[in-house]
């Protein structure tokens, strides 16, 4: 039999509040549903799939190399419309612009490359990389409950990450972008149909959305980690 004392003890401990969560418990979350080690042997990824866009549906390749070369290639017509960042120097092939000669992009491009280029993400390793992250609290998307966290990029940029707050997987990230007009606009990036890819969840399908309006859907069809093609001289920009 429990005695009075430890009756009262007993009580207190069922009422005592949970520990609360952190921004750092949530980022591990996040980290655990990457594949956590497995992840970090992965030092590139090629995507195949379509870009339903303004009526069209547009065969597309994503590719990705560490630490920050990202390069999208989309088939409109026969023609290929590219876009790459290699670390350094971000550039753009629009033949429908009426020419297939490599062009830098502007400033503010770049800048939007640049934060997003990250092959980790900015939650891994966020404190060495200078970055700064909040966890403002639970929200949800759509009927999912998430964690809602804040981040202050080195460059002082700022995105809004909302992980699923039972696997960790990112459902929704926003931030404040400039197209090259001077204007800032807020684009929503929902990721959704996550599923394992060599012991590592991936999401295939992707939305996204402008100011509120929707602009693109991404399908992914195909995932390869490691795929011999995807080498830096992919991501450099072509001699014009």
């Amino acid at each position: 039999m429990l005695r009075p004392a430890g009756l009262v003890l007993l009580v207190l401990t069922l009422a005592a509040p949970a520990q609360a969560q952190t921004a750092d418990d949530v980022v591990a979350l996040n980290l655990r549903s990457k594949g956590g080690e497995k992840w970090q042997g992965i030092t590139s990824v090629k995507m195949s799939g379509r870009m339903s866009s303004q009526g069209m549906e547009l065969p597309m390749t994503v590719y990705a190399r560490r630490p920050n070369h990202t390069r999208q290639e989309l088939d409109v017509k026969g023609a290929k419309l590219v876009q790459a960042f290699d670390g350094t120097t971000g550039w753009i092939v629009n033949p429908l612009a009426g020419s297939e000669t490599p062009q830098e992009m502007p400033a503010p491009l770049v800048q939007m490359m640049r934060n997003t280029a990250d092959f980790d993400g900015p939650l891994v390793n966020y404190k060495q990389k200078g970055h700064a992250i909040e966890l403002v609290g639970r929200d949800k998307v759509g009927e999912t409950d998430v964690h809602h966290l804040k981040i202050t990029l080195k460059s002082g940029d700022v995105q809004h990450s909302y992980l699923d707050a039972t696997t960790g997987v990112e459902l929704k990230k926003t931030q404040e972008v400039d197209l090259g007009t001077g204007e800032q606009q807020t684009l929503e990036t929902r990721m959704s149909d996550y599923r394992p890819v060599n012991g590592v969840m991936v999401a295939h399908a992707i939305t996204q959305l402008m100011n509120g309006k929707p602009v693109a859907d991404m399908t992914i069809d195909r995932v390869e980690f490691n795929a011999s093609d995807v080498q830096d001289s992919l991501f450099r920009m072509p001699a014009r």
